[in-house]
């Protein structure tokens, strides 16, 4: 547990360091960073908008575990988050532990640097469509070659890539159109589909 945890925090400030040494350089001052990165107060409207995308985004994967034995073995595989969960069954330690990885270790940190660094960065030079079409393409490449480790099968890597670089965009478009420039909605909704997928597939298939 502690080690995970320490896990979580260096990958966070890992994470956090990229976008924090860019804003130094620029600006020759902290100040102002947590909003530079969008670490702030988001509105009602997106976080609940957040809370009904989370289903969107944790339900193809769910579906597809429950349907296809392959890609059920995919989930399942002892290299997996999932399969991990799967190995040490539902307890107080598991469950902590999902929680750490879900809410801090894997959205938290994925979302400092992907929506609050890449993507308003992009969207900044290239507009909001073009720059945010690219940050969703980048984190589904991400996430595909991740998974590329366990599959070669080309539908369930295109699954995995159009699925998160959904997610990825909608993110983007609750937290710049509605959210006012705060990554919580995108958070949200990447933690509480990561908690949906990661519990269901982990502990309860």
């Amino acid at each position: 547990m502690i080690n995970e945890t320490i896990g979580a925090i260096l990958q966070i400030l890992v994470f956090t360091l990229i976008p924090f040494l860019v804003y130094i350089i620029k600006n020759k001052s902290p100040k102002g960073f947590l909003n530079y990165i969008g670490l702030k107060q988001s509105t009602k409207r997106a976080n609940y908008l957040a809370i009904v995308a989370c289903l969107l985004f944790a339900a193809p994967i769910l579906i597809l575990t429950f349907t296809n034995s392959e890609f059920k073995d995919i989930m399942f595989d002892p290299n997996s988050i999932t399969g991990k969960f799967r190995q040490m069954g539902l307890g107080t330690y598991s469950i902590t532990l999902l929680l750490i990885t879900a809410v801090f270790k894997t959205s938290l940190s994925e979302e400092i640097i992907f929506r609050g660094f890449i993507a308003k960065r992009l969207v900044s030079i290239m507009g909001f469509v073009k720059g945010n079409v690219l940050q969703a393409a980048l984190f589904g490449i991400i996430h595909t070659l991740m998974f590329a480790l366990i599959t070669t099968n080309i539908f369930f890597l295109l699954v995995i890539f159009i699925i998160p670089s959904i997610g990825a965009y909608v993110s983007v478009y609750l937290n710049e159109k509605i959210g006012k420039g705060s990554i919580v909605p995108g958070w949200i909704s990447h933690g509480l589909a990561n908690i949906i997928a990661y519990g269901i597939v982990g502990f309860v298939i």
